[in-house]
């Protein structure tokens, strides 16, 4: 790896606890929606792996991880010789490392649009909304051409993005310009265009898909609300509300309800 990358390795015993009973509530975001998330996130990356076992893998952006209980990483594949978390943030890499549950991992602080990874590095790359908050075009492909970069032949990169055809992102993102977010919304593409971008930085797309139909902005006010009024009984309510909203993947217009493009693309032998 390059000098300029400060690297954070897990403790080499596991902690007492598990990652997700400690420092897991997420202060951002409902705990009941965080759990969904996760299990959302979890359930795509492995069924887009499927019986592979990779044993090198890099996660951009450890927001999650360091932050709260919506994190997907440390128990995500068990049996990987290197998996490493990276992000630009150091405050997150160090807070993701303190939450590791085990040896086997390694935290960089390193800038995805020129990460400090040799060619051809990692079985598996997933990059869940992390391409999404920049200013710019040309660093949003910077970025997913990097990481296309450090793939290994015949590896799999799992992108997603921020829908910019759900009728709240306009509004969210504007929300986010002006610090009402806990992170700034900025540059994203169309699943469409997403994968022209992949397939020109020569990898293969071999699969789409829709993530998170609850509808961001009005679906946080109202968890909100539920928990002010009813305290640990709204669970009952919050846990009906996200079935509800669950139930958008199953029509045609979940390009729409979506909150996030997902794609997974393969590269070349």
């Amino acid at each position: 790896m390059a000098e300029h990358a400060q690297i954070l390795h897990a403790p080499v015993a596991a902690p007492a606890a598990h990652a997700a009973s400690r420092g897991g509530a997420s202060w951002y975001l409902d705990p009941l929606a965080a759990e969904q998330k996760r299990r959302i996130h979890q359930e795509l990356v492995r069924r887009w792996t499927g019986k592979t076992s990779p044993q090198t893998v890099l996660k951009t952006d450890l927001f999650e991880e360091a932050n709260g209980a919506d994190w997907i990483l440390f128990d995500l594949f068990p049996g990987a010789e290197h998996v490493v978390g990276m992000d630009i943030e150091s405050d997150y890499v160090t807070g993701a490392r303190g939450r590791a549950p085990l040896s086997g991992f390694s935290f960089v602080v390193t800038d995805v649009r020129a990460t400090a990874f040799p060619t051809g590095s990692f079985d598996v790359v997933i990059s869940n909304s992390t391409l999404d908050h920049f200013e710019t075009r040309e660093d949003l492909r910077a970025a997913l051409k990097e990481l296309v970069r450090v793939l290994r032949p015949g590896g799999t990169l799992i992108v997603t993005l921020d829908n910019p055809a759900n009728p709240l992102y306009a509004a969210l993102r504007w929300m986010s310009r002006r610090r009402w977010a806990p992170f700034s919304l900025g540059q994203t593409a169309s699943q469409k265009q997403l994968n022209r971008w992949l397939e020109e930085f020569g990898l293969q797309v071999t699969a789409n898909d829709w993530l998170i139909h609850n509808p961001r902005i009005i679906s946080t006010g109202i968890f909100l609300a539920l928990r002010r009024m009813l305290g640990r009984y709204a669970d009952g309510p919050i846990r009906a509300l996200l079935a509800l909203f669950a139930l958008s993947n199953r029509f045609p217009t979940r390009r729409f309800s979506a909150c996030f493009v997902a794609a997974r693309a393969q590269k070349a032998l």
